[in-house]
This record gives C-alpha cells, structure tokens and sequence, in this order.
C-alpha cells in the first residue's frame, strides 16, 4: 500500500504536540507525588523530544525505502 507522503508530514507536527501534552501532564503528576515540580516536567518533556526524534528519524528512512 502507498503512503500518503503529505498525510505523514502532517501526522508528524500532531504526534510532537501530543508528546509534549503528555510529558508536562506526566510531570505535573510527578510533582503531586513529591518530585521537584520544574525538574520532573523538563526531564519528561527532554524524553518526549528524544522520543519524537527517534520516531521522525524511522518514518524518514521509511519514506526513503519507498
């Protein structure tokens, strides 16, 4: 099946904001458990861009193999 090539540049930018929502909610609930407050959101959002980039690096080479 052919990938929709704009469909998944699109998809990428929605999968960053999600990630990002994710890590400060994740944070935020991390500091409710006795963390510090800015260090745990800027360790969760640190990971949800390492995060990000390893899965734009795949889907690159992904569109590349087509």
């Amino acid at each position: 099946m052919k990938k929709n090539k704009y469909v998944v540049f699109a998809m990428i930018g929605f999968e960053l904001v999600a990630l990002i929502l994710i890590a400060l909610w994740l944070g935020g609930l991390l500091a409710k458990k006795g963390f510090d407050s800015t260090i745990s959101q800027t360790v969760c959002v640190l990971m949800a861009f390492f995060i990000w980039f390893v899965s734009l690096i795949m889907k690159l080479k992904g569109l590349k193999n087509d």
